[in-house]
């Protein structure tokens, strides 16, 4: 009869973290693993903690920049007023080659009653007497509409993914220096003990030695 084949309970896998991190304090049990190389997967643990810290830190500054962008737009939403302005000229393209912007001369009437007058932007070609939707403040100027839900969040996530770039630049540029240390001090180590096995490796060593069985 066939001898029964052993069962062998199957080998625990490591992530290739998990052997860093392993490697990292010095619980690899690899006889060949150099100082050099513990410290390689130190830094690379220390990387990928601070990119997370700096994920967190993004999302922080998205969030905070998005509370005081909505509460900017709230107040700024109370000075304004939204009216209908009248051309009384013919809006003709500001000067310039890559101007998109047309404006003329228009009349409107403020929410106290007083009519004013003055240049407004308004679309290309726009004709006297047409009239064109026009925001203005307090004191009944003209100003910029106030910031809508989507502009105020697209803000804030530019200020986000600012502060995620650049950390990661940040780490990124570190890591690079701190490695460049690392693989001249690797360099450096091998130098001695290539000077030990080289003779043996190339024959060097042998040479001038009386074969076995010579006298």
């Amino acid at each position: 009869m066939p001898a029964a084949s052993a069962s062998h309970p199957p080998r625990a896998t490591r992530t290739p973290l998990a052997r860093h991190l392993r490697r990292a304090v010095g619980r690899d049990g690899c006889p060949l693993c150099r100082p050099v190389d513990r410290a390689r997967s130190r830094l690379l643990l220390s990387a990928l903690l601070a990119l997370l810290l700096v994920v967190a830190l993004a999302v922080v500054v998205a969030l905070a920049s998005l509370a005081t962008l909505r509460t900017e737009a709230r107040e700024a939403a109370q000075h304004r007023h939204r009216v209908t302005a009248t051309a009384t000229s013919t809006a003709a393209e500001d000067p310039g080659p890559a101007s998109l912007a047309a404006h003329a001369q228009a009349v409107w009437t403020d929410p106290q009653g007083v009519t004013r007058s003055g240049s407004i932007e308004a679309p290309a070609g726009t004709a006297v007497g047409e009239q064109v939707p026009l925001w203005i403040d307090d004191q009944g100027a003209p100003a910029e509409s106030p910031r809508s839900t989507a502009e105020t969040a697209l803000f804030a996530t530019g200020y986000g993914l600012g502060t995620l770039v650049l950390g990661s630049a940040a780490i990124a540029s570190g890591c690079a220096v701190r490695r460049r240390i690392l693989d001249r001090r690797a360099e450096r180590a091998w130098e001695p003990d290539w000077e030990l096995v080289e003779p043996l490796w190339s024959g060097r060593g042998r040479r001038g030695r009386p074969e076995a069985g010579e006298r």
